[in-house]
């Protein structure tokens, strides 16, 4: 069991499916909305809010959020086939960017 506390502050277990069942299933699903998610939380700190992400206002989330894309892309391809590790990604990033500013 991994624990790992929401935004909201939920304590969720990262190993339980029961966490992403609000995910898509499929693989290609999983990997466009990361992608879509990585370009709005692009779009909303270099470009909406750039301010506020540029002055360092933010908390370190910028730092946060590029540690993260990070991680997906460079273990995308060598997971492609991990349904579970794409769901955690995606779960992770989600999490992160949804309490921005």
């Amino acid at each position: 069991m991994r624990k790992f506390k929401c935004c909201l502050g939920l304590i969720v277990d990262l190993d339980d499916p029961k966490t992403y069942k609000h995910l898509p299933k499929t693989m290609d699903e999983l990997d466009a909305l990361m992608f879509k998610e990585i370009g709005y939380a692009h779009c909303y700190m270099n470009y909406i809010h750039k301010n506020t992400y540029k002055a360092g206002k933010d908390g370190g989330q910028k730092k946060r959020v590029k540690k993260l894309i990070k991680n997906f892309i460079e273990n995308r391809q060598e997971n492609f086939k991990n349904v579970m590790w794409f769901k955690e990604q995606v779960f992770l990033f989600i999490e992160e960017i949804e309490n921005m500013c």
